[in-house]
């Protein structure tokens, strides 16, 4: 009993894998709405793809806010970045800081390959052949995201074939293009698992098979694979992509298939926008329709007819002349009604209910009104510094989608495993801001000196400082004869390269951060030396330097080259 309990659950399903179990699993759910085959995006009904692209290049507001959030998202463009440190040859462990070996299984650990990134590197700085880098590439993705949901790249692959066995030895990916999403499709069975159709060769796409039929391709002889995605723009002649050749994102409704088009929810509120903009167009500039009409009850129409000719030859050569009409009437009643057709744009709430509609199309997208260069409304330091930050959020939420999403399935495609692409946030940090993180990261690089380890700056400390640590040896702590020890048997706080580590000053306290009972007299406190003196010493010595001088000052210390 006592060795059952030694051994866990893990180890006695270890000793029983050998044992001859039956298996069963949870049935699978089914999907009757979808159909084995080509699959369609659900829209509503009489709307069609073209009709959302068509409305959002259209519509004004709806345009601002899509290229406004593509602007943000990709303003300060992507970096490469290693994924980790280190890495368990035997486990996959990874680590963000210095080991010598796997902490888990003792293995040996290696840094991320250099070799991953050179060609992958080289190629998203090329062209396509639409003469597109990566970023426009990107930028159309970013437009299909945000006005169907679904956004398709293409890696068009070049195979090297064995002459002798006719088999794919390997590939490598030529270009990066965008599927258009007007003719792209999912094929997919009931459950809405990829494929399940088509079976073409990789060598020969006009080679297709069936469900049930295992002819291997006629040309070549090399077996058929599954269909993922068609391009029914093939001038009447389908496309085929196989796995790994399309990779398929959705950004506000991801599912099994399709994403769900944001455009196509509010097409109502685009549309009374683009109805109103043409009203505005054709007041202004075609007069279609009129305001109203001038009712004249009369008994002579000729004289009326002639009298309003005279009027109208009098106004073209006098703009101020005002007309004098006299109304005769048999009965003795007569007069001039004016007949209203539409109300003024006053009476019709123009502005506000366009300011309406314009503000619930760009919360959906998170823009803020201050993007859109309307801060008319905008109340302020405080109401503008919350709009930013909605704006901020929205661009965090698409930078997501390619950093966690589309970033690492292509880079999968290309072999990349040790690096990652991830774009740079939005805003820019301030100089304040980035000099407080890299205090903080300073006086904790002191306190792990203090507690015996050696940091070394990071190669990427170009912008940010950061620092690994290694544990030193107790021979090295004891430090050189005739030092007499730090507090606590602690060893001096050197950088590497022999600078001192410097700690920030605190509030309350002098010098390097240490509250004192008493310290020195501040500057303000100081006697003078004697009447008639023409300058103190501290006036000789120049004002003191202020907390950014000394914070910055510490931060060029610890960037500093060893052995500088």
């Amino acid at each position: 009993m006592a060795d059952e309990q030694e051994v866990g659950i893990l180890g006695r399903f270890v000793r029983n894998l050998a044992s001859p179990f039956r298996r069963r699993t949870t049935p699978e759910p089914q999907m009757p709405l979808y159909s084995t085959g080509i699959q369609e995006p659900v829209l509503a009904q009489g709307i069609t793809i073209p009709a959302l692209y068509a409305v959002s290049h259209e519509n004004l507001i709806l345009r601002t806010v899509i290229s406004k959030l593509a602007q943000e998202i990709f303003r300060r463009g992507y970096y490469w970045e290693k994924k980790f440190q280190f890495k368990c040859k035997e486990c996959e462990e990874e680590f963000t800081h210095e080991v010598q070996q796997c902490t888990l299984c003792g293995g040996e650990v290696r840094e991320p390959d250099v070799d991953q990134m050179i060609y992958p590197k080289w190629l998203l700085k090329q062209t396509n052949s639409m003469e597109q880098n990566f970023v426009h590439v990107l930028h159309e993705i970013e437009r299909d995201l945000n006005v169907v949901d679904d956004a398709f790249l293409i890696l068009i692959k070049e195979y090297y074939v064995d002459p002798e066995t006719s088999d794919i030895a390997f590939y490598r990916i030529k270009e990066v293009i965008r599927g258009d999403p007007i003719f792209m499709r999912i094929v997919a069975d009931k459950r809405g698992v990829r494929g399940g159709r088509y079976k073409v060769c990789p060598l020969h796409r006009d080679q297709i098979s069936y469900p049930g039929e295992k002819s291997p391709c006629e040309v070549c002889g090399s077996e058929k694979q599954e269909a993922h995605y068609v391009n029914m723009a093939g001038s009447g002649k389908t496309q085929y992509y196989l796995e790994g050749e399309v990779l398929h994102i959705s950004k506000y409704n991801p599912s099994k298939l399709y994403g769900r088009s944001p455009v196509n929810t509010m097409w109502r509120q685009a549309m009374t926008l683009t109805a109103m903009d043409n009203y505005m167009y054709t007041a202004y500039q075609k007069r279609r329709s009129p305001k109203g009409i001038i009712s004249v009850t009369t008994d002579n129409l000729e004289s009326m007819k002639s009298f309003w000719k005279t009027v109208d030859e009098k106004m073209e050569r006098d703009p101020h002349y005002i007309p004098k009409v006299g109304i005769e009437s048999q009965t003795g009643r007569g007069g001039v009604n004016w007949i209203k057709f539409m109300d003024t744009l006053e009476e019709m709430q123009y502005i506000a209910v366009r300011d309406e509609l314009r503000n619930r199309i760009a919360a959906f997208y998170g823009v803020s009104q201050i993007f859109m260069i309307d801060n008319g409304k905008s109340g302020g330091l405080n109401n503008e510094g919350m709009q930013i930050l909605v704006t901020n959020r929205a661009v965090e939420f698409g930078q997501k989608v390619y950093t966690d999403v589309l970033f690492p399935r292509m880079l999968n495609q290309m072999g990349v495993t040790d690096w990652k692409i991830t774009l740079y946030p939005n805003e820019e940090e301030d100089e304040i801001t980035r000099l407080r993180r890299d205090e903080m990261e300073v006086n904790l690089a002191q306190r792990m000196v203090m507690l015996g380890y050696q940091p070394e700056l990071m190669e990427e400390g170009d912008r940010d400082i950061r620092f690994t640590y290694k544990k030193l040896d107790p021979q090295a702590q004891e430090g050189p004869p005739g030092m007499p020890p730090a507090p606590g048997g602690a060893p001096p706080g050197q950088m590497p390269g022999g600078q001192m580590i410097v700690p920030p000053s605190q509030p309350g306290g002098e010098g390097a951060g240490i509250r004192t009972p008493q310290g020195p007299a501040s500057p303000q406190s100081r006697t003078s030396p004697g009447i008639g003196s023409p300058v103190t010493s501290v006036q000789q010595r120049g004002p003191p330097d202020s907390q950014a001088q000394k914070n910055q000052e510490g931060i060029s210390n610890a960037r500093r080259i060893r052995g500088a």
